[in-house]
């Protein structure tokens, strides 16, 4: 045997070990048609499911950090309760959402805020400047509903990212196609990063899959960190609104809440 027949039968060798060992790399996954369709792929709960989970709650933030466990309720797309589970007595924090208000309750103080569902407004409370239809949608690790802007798409390692553009602003979304999970959300305001959430450990019920963990990191208007662990997760289809509009309770003379988030 020559030695050029010698080298030749090495590099096929080599080349077949590396199939047999998995080590030749894997064919980029490309994106269906359009980014559309990416989005399109994930499933949506029904618009009268309502989602109940447990979840211990971490935020972080200039003015330090805290943790508390909440019980909340969401139902697509723009409907949210959450109240707090303290340690002992009852729950001393109530927050309730909707297309049209958002309720806010403290017993021990024994106020009640009333305002428009705003961006701002809802920012008072949850330190998280997005609109209640947004904030829903990514508590059940979920896009948000697209409402302007142009729509592009491409592969980026492993995962599908479509891009939502609208003037200087970006939001980007990262959706894994073995099974059009969400992995991660990004909007960006002229280059610069205004918020990142990111969703982990993935379960699914009803056929629908919901993260376990969702991260939250807001870079503006102030610098502020969330961490949601899901203990438990449940979904009910009774379509009952109620839960999300809370009452005034007898006594106590609402607060408005201006159009700026102040009292």
């Amino acid at each position: 045997m020559s030695r050029k027949s010698i080298i030749a039968a090495w590099c096929a060798l080599l080349v077949v070990s590396g199939c047999i060992s998995g080590k030749i790399p894997d064919v980029t996954k490309r994106p269906p048609a359009s980014p559309e369709d990416v989005l399109g792929k994930i499933a949506l709960p029904g618009r009268d499911d309502i989602i109940r989970a447990t979840a211990n709650i971490t935020v972080s933030s200039h003015e330090g950090k805290y943790s508390q466990k909440m019980a909340l309720s969401l139902r697509i797309p723009a409907c949210l309760r959450v109240e707090t589970i303290p340690l002992f007595g009852p729950a001393d924090f109530f927050l309730s959402a909707n297309e049209e208000y958002i309720k806010v309750f403290f017993p021990g103080e024994g106020k009640f805020y009333v305002g428009r569902a705003t961006e701002e407004n809802l920012f008072v409370f949850l330190k998280v400047f997005l609109p209640p239809g947004d904030i829903v949608s990514l508590l059940a690790g979920l896009p948000p509903q697209i409402t302007k802007g142009s729509l592009s798409e491409q592969v980026e390692g492993r995962l599908y990212r479509v891009d939502i553009r609208s003037g200087k602003k970006r939001r980007s979304l990262w959706v894994d196609p073995d099974d059009y999970t969400l992995t991660k959300v990004e909007d960006r305001d002229g280059g610069r990063v205004v918020s990142r959430v990111t969703f982990k450990g993935h379960v699914v019920v009803n056929e629908v899959s919901y993260p376990r963990r969702i991260m939250i990191e807001v870079q503006q208007p102030e610098r502020v960190s969330i961490d949601i662990r899901y203990l438990d997760l449940d979904i009910s289809s009774d379509g009952k609104g109620a839960i999300f509009d809370l009452q005034v309770p007898s006594g106590i003379t609402p607060v408005r809440i201006d159009r700026k988030g102040t009292f």
